[in-house]
């Protein structure tokens, strides 16, 4: 829900998205699911699990099956049409949820267990970064922003936070860690809103809003204040924020509308790479994206699992998302 906030200004999972990217394939869904690195064909594919294969994709299949997945948009006419029109369909819901869950959410805070983070705010940062750049291993995708982050850790570091990592044998604050790691992600290139969200979490971190309760402050896609709530609600705060590096932005809202928070005595800045960890590279390509495209609201009945366990219900949380959705918001937002 907050990376949909800082990738698209909004609320709703972007299910029915579908667009051709500067690269010539397409990129679709929640999670900017591929033509070309195979994630869309497994949306399709288990989507085909749900409805017996014989739905609006069938005509692509043996265009995708054959090539693993991959092909650019050029062989596959008629594409984004066919994702658009069943991107109120519930069972695409549950199909995209599916491959979210295995190949972003899970990936991504089994790298976070692993490093032991603790903190909500860490949690989000790393499954953020998941879905902007993907969760693998490479230099420009999640497991290798961590890579380079811990490469530079070469001594303790201590900190305010209420946690510590063991990264190379020191022990380090799990907050200066998440510092180190934005300073990596920045020198990365600007996709699918990563400076947005490099941009509201440091926000977040110079007002020492690291532990999540019902609602955190944040700043949307365009630098404006606001705040996401677990009642699956963002509230934009009447003024733009003219430093989103500054803790002193907090000044211009209402009291009214925020709670109350301790800042930093110093403000962090990931652009000024503060904490001298030059290892990661400026060229990296992501492979996913943010969309925007409006989905049903959340009276509607929704539908959860996959395959043979797949059912429909009515909804009991206000999020209006599937069960897998839901777990990746509750995992880092406690409530």
């Amino acid at each position: 829900m907050l990376t949909n906030v800082l990738q698209a200004g909004q609320i709703q999972f972007p299910y029915a998205s579908c667009e051709e990217d500067s690269s010539g394939v397409y990129v679709a869904g929640i999670a900017r699911f591929s033509t070309e690195d195979g994630s869309a064909w497994k949306v399709i594919s288990a989507y085909h699990d749900i409805t017996g294969g014989d739905d609006v994709f069938s005509q692509f299949d043996g265009v995708l099956a054959k090539n693993n997945g991959g092909s650019s948009s050029s062989n596959l006419d008629g594409f984004c049409d066919a994702w658009t029109s069943v991107g109120t369909d519930q069972k695409f819901w549950s199909a995209q949820g599916t491959v979210f869950e295995k190949d972003y959410f899970n990936k991504s805070q089994s790298m976070a267990d692993d490093l032991g983070v603790k903190l909500s705010i860490t949690q989000a940062q790393i499954y953020d970064t998941a879905i902007a750049h993907g969760a693998g291993s490479s230099s420009d995708q999640l497991g290798g922003m961590i890579k380079t982050t811990n490469k530079g850790i070469t001594e303790d570091i201590s900190g305010d936070s209420s946690n510590s990592l063991d990264i190379n044998g020191y022990t380090v604050d799990e907050v200066e860690w998440l510092k180190r790691f934005l300073v990596t992600r920045a020198k990365y290139k600007d996709v699918h809103g990563a400076k947005a969200s490099i941009d509201s979490y440091t926000y977040m971190i110079n007002k020492n809003e690291t532990v999540w309760g019902s609602k955190v402050d944040v700043l949307n896609d365009k630098g404006a204040e606001g705040d996401v709530d677990c009642n699956n609600s963002y509230e934009p705060y009447p003024k733009p924020n003219p430093n989103p590096g500054s803790s002193s932005s907090s000044s211009q809202t209402s009291s009214s509308t925020k709670s109350s928070h301790h800042h930093s005595t110093s403000s962090f800045d990931p652009y000024g790479d503060e904490q001298g960890n030059d290892d990661g590279e400026g060229d990296g390509e992501g492979d996913n994206n943010d969309g925007g495209d409006g989905e049903p609201t959340d009276t509607e009945e929704h539908c959860y699992g996959y395959g043979s366990n797949y059912h429909c219900g009515a909804s009991t949380s206000n999020l209006a998302l599937g069960a897998v959705l839901f777990a990746g918001l509750t995992a880092f937002v406690s409530f």
